[in-house]
């Protein structure tokens, strides 16, 4: 075990009703740890890093953080948690949850190693020293309440808002100014709520936890206040009673105020200043700035889209953030049933890709997937909701419009192609009729004649067509195209699984050419062009596309 996609860090708060060894001591000195490996004690290896540790962890601690595969094989060292490949994960952690283990179940024990967390570009990865001002400063007022237990009533009685803290000393009394307050070694879970992001950082690394750049304010101070000093240096706060928490109301009154008690005399004519009128010409400087809002406005990075690994929508990159899957719960995004794996033989079973239903081709994630996520809900556009294609195989791709007509196990509609010459180019326009009754194939290809029903040509042009010209039309059928697609598909798509491949009438059909018959109909010599006059407006005059 360890490992793998899933995300294997371990906090303060997971290893809390973390067990040692027999005869040895827990101590945790990092907020996060990632995991190993693990064995029972007498397989465990232990190395000269003294940053590892080894451990007894509960079942719902582990059982989240591991692989599908990995719970059902931590289930067998359990008497009475059965594991079969039909159970959902959900249904494997909620055993875990219940079970309580026996004289029967293996101990095995955990070995994790601390998370080594890097400042992001551009951030310094320095704290805050403990002495300076700039630490004091990052304390909010603490309430009177909070301190209560450390004052005196004489002190306590100094102030009904709170303290300010002034100054931290690691050892030694300042000289205290008038009213202030020194208090020793106050608890670190009570000083965590009231402290900056900064303060935190700083406070952590005193107590011997490495709190990183990317946690959450509320996720560091959950990890100060699950941590019980051992062997933590002692801090001296230096504190300053707060006489009030109101800031000094200012006046209303302003500079506008007219206290002259004479009245108010209104001008009989008021004379309206035309200076300023016409506007004044364009500058170079506006056009300079005007240009370059625009040019903003359509830069690469402004209009260029991609897609999003959730849910596959297509926005605009400036609406996309980089995917992180430690920052999600990515549970939710796992489906039985939603993905399949590509199979290449008939004897190789049908099974579903592991982990959350992703495109693994995307790195960024669109806004609204990520507020999602952020929340515990599944996106309701999300791959995982039976919207997960996978990626096209090269047997499907650039198939014409007469080869995707016969590998269709459903008919639906009628086609006439119409193809038209000209000086420059060919062109082809596609009619489609509804078909009467919906018709489904048990075997394919179908017949050249049956192909004819449902799909014909009408070529225009002054001589016939040639074999190039043909190979340019939407009607080429190619043999060994339509062999590769119908094999894969039944071989990868649930809804051909039962078709039956006929290679007898697949071998009738030429390796490439037009299957069905060429309605031809000559073109008058003297006109132009590849546009027919029963397919343009009166007030159209072109005669070429």
């Amino acid at each position: 075990m360890g490992g793998g996609s899933r995300n294997q860090v371990f906090t303060t708060e997971d290893l809390r009703h973390a067990e040692a060894p027999p005869g040895e001591d827990l101590v945790i000195h990092h907020t996060e740890y990632s995991l190993v490996n693990y064995h029972t004690l007498q397989n465990v290896v232990r190395n000269e890093d003294n940053n590892q540790i080894v451990c007894r962890l509960p079942l719902r601690v582990l059982g989240p953080k591991l692989q599908t595969a990995e719970i059902r094989d931590l289930a067998k060292l359990h008497e009475g948690i059965p594991a079969v490949s039909r159970d959902t994960r959900r249904v494997l952690l909620d055993r875990f949850n219940a079970h309580e283990c026996t004289d029967n179940c293996e101990i095995s024990y955990a070995v994790l190693t601390p998370v080594v967390n890097q400042a992001p570009t551009g951030r310094t990865a320095t704290t805050l020293d403990i002495q300076s001002a700039e630490f004091a400063g990052t304390f909010k007022v603490l309430p009177v309440h909070l301190l209560r237990v450390f004052l005196t009533e004489e002190q306590a009685s100094l102030t009904h808002v709170g303290f300010k803290v002034k100054r931290v000393l690691r050892a030694g009394t300042a000289n205290l100014e008038h009213q202030d307050i020194e208090l020793n070694n106050l608890p670190v879970n009570l000083l965590a709520p009231y402290l900056t992001t900064a303060g935190l950082r700083a406070l952590g690394s005193v107590h011997g936890l490495n709190i990183p750049h990317r946690w959450a304010k509320q996720t560091a101070v959950d990890a100060l206040q699950t941590h019980r000093c051992a062997a933590c240096p002692s801090l001296h706060f230096i504190l300053e009673p707060v006489v009030s928490g109101k800031p000094t109301r200012r006046s209303n009154i302003g500079a506008w105020l007219d206290r002259d008690p004479e009245p108010l005399l209104w001008e009989a004519e008021l004379a309206i200043p035309t200076d300023v009128y016409p506007p004044r010409p364009t500058t170079i400087h506006d056009i300079a700035v005007v240009m370059k809002a625009y040019c903003k406005e359509i830069s690469p990075h402004a209009v260029e889209e991609s897609g999003c690994c959730v849910c596959g929508q297509l926005s605009l990159r400036t609406h996309l953030i980089p995917f992180d899957e430690a920052t999600y719960e990515l549970d939710i995004l796992e489906e039985l049933g939603s993905t399949r794996l590509e199979r290449t033989a008939g004897h190789e079973p049908v099974s579903n890709m592991k982990g959350p239903v992703l495109d693994v081709n995307l790195k960024d994630i669109c806004l609204s997937c990520h507020d999602c996520l952020k929340h515990g809900k599944r996106p309701t556009r999300a791959l995982a909701n039976h919207l997960w294609v996978g990626e096209v195989p090269e047997c499907l791709q650039d198939l014409t419009l007469a080869e995707c007509a016969m590998i269709s196990r459903v008919r639906y509609n009628r086609c006439v192609v119409r193809v038209a010459t000209g000086h420059a180019k060919m062109i082809a326009n596609v009619v489609a009729f509804e078909h009467p009754s919906k018709k489904i194939y048990e075997r394919l290809p179908m017949a050249q004649d049956e192909l004819a029903e449902v799909l014909s040509i009408v070529y225009t042009g002054v001589e016939p067509p040639g074999d190039d010209d043909l190979k340019r039309t939407p009607v080429l059928v190619r043999r060994h195209k339509i062999q590769n697609a119908l094999e894969w598909l039944k071989l990868n798509h649930r809804d051909y699984i039962d078709l039956s491949i006929d290679y007898e009438t697949l071998g009738t059909y030429a390796l490439e050419s037009v299957p069905i018959g060429i309605l031809r109909k000559k073109a008058d010599p003297t006109e132009e062009g590849n546009v027919l006059a029963s397919a343009k407006s009166v007030f159209d005059a072109d005669v070429e596309q």
